[in-house]
């Protein structure tokens, strides 16, 4: 099973992380990730994953309480490609909403 992981820089400390694997051209399992780097490492706000048998969104708020989004009607393609539309999209409100709740 082909494995592939590749970043994309966002600025502002801000990356997005994918990893993947594929069976027979199809993504059978993928973690996309938006992390910002803090106090010497890095801090997960947002992920998207296939865990659990179906793709979602888990929002991660400042005492690493996370809430569910399922998305169950998508196969794990256009999970992924949902993901990282996404994050790339929103990376900036997703911070600020993610700073504030720090703020609390």
């Amino acid at each position: 099973m082909p494995k592939k992981y590749y970043k994309i820089e966002l600025g502002n400390n801000a990356e997005i992380h994918v990893y993947f694997e594929t069976l027979n051209g199809l993504i059978i399992n993928f973690v996309v990730k938006l992390v910002l780097m803090q106090h010497g490492g890095y801090t997960e706000i947002i992920r998207f994953d296939s865990a659990h048998g179906c793709p979602h969104k888990d929002i991660i708020d400042d005492d690493t309480v996370i809430r569910k989004v399922w998305f169950e009607f998508i196969d794990n393609n256009d999970g992924l490609n949902l993901a990282v539309k996404d994050l790339k999209d929103n990376f900036e409100m997703y911070i600020e909403r993610y700073l504030k709740w720090q703020e609390k």
